[in-house]
Formats: C-alpha cells, sequence, structure tokens
C-alpha cells in the first residue's frame, strides 16, 4: 500500500483550504455553543442571584468573541499549511503534516 506523502510532491500540501475550513467548522461549533448559548445561562444565574439582569448586548459580544476565536484558528491552520512552515514544522516540532522521517 502506497503511504500518502509519497503521492505528493516534496513539499505540496494537499486541500490547504480544506484544512482550514475543518479547523473553522471543529473550532466554530464549540466556541458558538459554549460562548453564546452556555456562557450567558451562566452569568444570568449568578446575575439573578443578585438581583441583576444579563447586559443588553454580551451575547452579541460573545457571538464575536466566538467568530474572532474562530477566524484566529482557521487561519493559523491556513499558515500551517503552507510548505515553508509545513517543512519548519517537519524539521523542529511534532506538528508537521508527515511524521518527521518521512
Amino acid at each position: 500500500m502506497a503511504r500518502h506523502a509519497a503521492e505528493t510532491p516534496s513539499g505540496e500540501i494537499w486541500f490547504k483550504n480544506q484544512r482550514a475550513l475543518r479547523t473553522a467548522l471543529a473550532v466554530g461549533i464549540p466556541a458558538l455553543i459554549g460562548l453564546v448559548a452556555i456562557l450567558p445561562e451562566i452569568i444570568q444565574a449568578v446575575l439573578a442571584e443578585a438581583g441583576e439582569a444579563l447586559p443588553a448586548g454580551l451575547r452579541l459580544w460573545l457571538a464575536g468573541a466566538a467568530a474572532l476565536i474562530t477566524t484566529v484558528a482557521a487561519t493559523i491552520s491556513r499558515v500551517m499549511a503552507i510548505p515553508a512552515v509545513d517543512e519548519w514544522l517537519r524539521r523542529w516540532t511534532p506538528f508537521g503534516s508527515t511524521p518527521r522521517g518521512e
């Protein structure tokens, strides 16, 4: 069975944009659920005990924070797919697209 790394020309990374989109999906879903759905409920419960209400723009601000986190993660994923960056990652870290020995 041929190895995937042997099928690609040296330094070429397949599906660079797909990697970034998958990262956006993997980070975006939990960020939105955690920051937009769960965290405001926790904050509301704490504020309700003090007799205060949830600030009006908090959910919108948290949605923006989730979008920012997702965008940064997808951008980092896309940058890691640049051949020079991937080569550095393979040489100096365990985070390259192929194992060090390949």
